[in-house]
């Protein structure tokens, strides 16, 4: 298909016997196109000539001519727009590919909607022992609270557990209750919450953070083929949107081997770095169990990058279990840190200094600040160091700590499709018991940037969608994403389109140590670029999430072709 949609350029004479090349052409050559190089805002270019698995020229389509051998592909772009490779800086791709296969709540946002996907799911799967769901729209029940006799009509036989969609709660009925021993006296966990009656102190139905895991771990894992199974469809899929690498967050032991056999059966299309889950909990003993999986593994793929660790200090705001410096609206309490600040400093500066990039999850402004006031000690403790750690999601920051990611040298790692008002668990569960002026500082990706903070973007995919064109005009409108025009929410954290496309290129590959090898369009680099069907940079800006990928090339190889139409 793709030598059948490409045409040979030779409008300007440029004929292959005319070739002066001393060892031998190019594998490809792109011509006549809008190929943004992402060096600088703007930069540009009409031809790339890629030999092997890099860019060998990157210029004029005059000068490429120089690279045409009989055996190479010349590629005519036709004025369509050429990007580098995008890298989702923190993505699930193993749930979130498994996750198709269970009962799929996606994009449902009402709540009749909903229960009858379940119950239609649950009636066609009469043979499954669980009934599993993914995708759950927390705000589509009145305070983010479902109730397990709810659940009980539409699954009355079988346990049944529905994630919800920022996958920090969980609806369960009475069976996977009574299953998990959960009643009235079970205490609360570590880091969770049972949500109980006010009156009767039964439980409701509802699970927050780690109270969650009381059921889910009673469901019958991923088998070794189906996980690999999963983590390929997963490769396929980001390829399509044009990532090309990515960071995998918490990973597993099981994630580990399944990276390992997408490998060796040359199916792994794209870069990882893989962040290792280390149970907070365990404090400094958590840096020995996770540098114990990194030698374990890392020796065996020089592709797979593995020294980076997945860190959880609190929840969300949504749930009411992100760490707050004040109070929620209406509420005695500020939510959950999980960690004692000494003892999680101790295990940032241990994790640091046996070598590891720090990936923490941090919701509320207090688990932001405790995070910067653990990388600040580690940094004391052991010195400055090129460490890259990184923050990721950071729902709220408090004005005083926006700078201190330049500071620091810590990459801000946003989701940008969040910051909108369109977002109902935004609207509907965030803003109202943060107050208006908390609500100022929700998402600030503006503010850090023009502080000069680097910024990274990832999708978090199952909790959103994988594709980065919704996040990026989310991120330059702070809006829809739709092509509704209208006035941003908090405008002081808009941001070009360019520092959008860069946050999932350049500042992609800076988190993950790749910079000298992809993230622009520059000579030497690998030859990790997607083909689009429209240009980001001048459509209207309400238009950017209808942008399709039309190719993807990672290491000078076709990953993706978009069917025809």
């Amino acid at each position: 298909m793709l030598l059948r949609r490409m045409s040979f350029w030779l409008g300007l004479g440029l004929t292959f016997s005319a070739c002066q090349l001393p060892e031998q052409g190019a594998d490809w050559v792109l011509v006549n196109g809008k190929i943004y190089t992402l060096t600088d805002q703007g930069a540009m270019v009409a031809a790339l000539a890629i030999r092997d698995d890099r860019i060998v020229f990157a210029g004029d389509s005059q000068a490429v001519r120089a690279y045409m051998g009989p055996a190479t592909c010349v590629w005519d772009l036709s004025g369509s727009t050429v990007l580098p490779g995008f890298t989702d800086g923190h993505i699930h791709p193993v749930a979130g590919a498994s996750y198709l296969l269970d009962c799929d709540l996606t994009g449902l946002k009402d709540a009749g909607d909903i229960r009858k996907v379940i119950l239609d799911f649950a009636e066609g799967h009469p043979n499954k022992t669980w009934i599993v769901g993914n995708g759950f729209w927390l705000p589509a029940i009145e305070g983010g609270m479902p109730t397990r006799e709810t659940l009980d009509l539409l699954v009355p036989d079988r346990p049944a557990f529905i994630r919800s969609a920022d996958g920090h709660s969980a609806w369960v009925n009475s069976r996977a209750l009574e299953l998990a021993g959960i009643h009235k006296n079970t205490p609360q966990p570590v880091n969770g919450v049972i949500e109980k009656d006010p009156f009767t102190g039964e439980p409701i139905g509802t699970l927050r953070e780690s109270a969650s895991a009381l059921v889910s771990r009673l469901i019958p894992p991923l088998s070794t083929d189906e996980r690999v199974g999963a983590l390929e469809n997963a490769i396929q899929i980001a390829n399509s949107h044009g990532v090309t690498s990515w960071v995998h967050a918490s990973v597993t032991k099981e994630d580990i081997e399944a990276y390992l056999e997408v490998e060796k059966r040359g199916k792994l299309t794209l870069y990882p770095t893989l962040s290792i889950l280390a149970d907070i909990r365990q404090g400094s003993k958590a840096v020995l169990a996770v540098d114990s999986l990194y030698r374990l593994y890392q020796p065996r793929s020089s592709r797979i990058r593995m020294n980076s660790t997945k860190i959880f200090i609190d929840g969300v705001i949504e749930g009411k279990t992100a760490a707050l410096l004040e109070p929620y609206v209406n509420e005695t309490h500020s939510g959950l840190a999980y960690q004692d600040p000494e003892i999680y400093q101790a295990m940032i500066a241990a994790f640091e200094e046996k070598g590891f990039q720090v990936h923490v999850h941090a919701c509320g402004d207090l688990g932001v600040r405790m995070t910067l006031d653990a990388y600040a000690y580690a940094r004391e403790k052991n010195g400055i160091g090129d460490h890259r750690h990184h923050i990721v999601h950071m729902q709220l920051v408090d004005p005083k700590d926006i700078g201190r990611f330049a500071e620091l040298d810590v990459i801000a790692n946003f989701q940008p499709l969040w910051a909108t008002l369109e977002d109902t668990y935004i609207s509907e569960l965030t803003l109202p018991v943060l107050g208006p002026e908390r609500s100022e500082w929700v998402y600030p990706l503006g503010a850090v940037a023009k502080t000069g903070g680097t910024i990274a973007h990832g999708s978090d995919w199952p909790v959103t969608t994988l594709n980065p064109f919704h996040a990026i005009q989310v991120a330059v409108t702070r809006r829809g994403p739709d092509t509704l025009d209208r006035e941003p929410w908090a405008p002081h954290h808009l941001v070009s389109v360019y520092d959008a496309v860069a946050g999932y290129t350049r500042g992609g590959a800076y988190l993950q140590f790749g910079e000298n090898d992809y993230g622009t369009l520059e000579v030497g680099k690998k030859a990790n670029l997607m083909v689009l069907d429209r240009d980001p940079f001048t459509i209207p800006v309400t238009n950017i999430h209808q942008t399709k990928v039309m190719r993807t090339l990672w290491n000078g190889q076709v990953v993706y072709e978009a069917p025809d139409e």
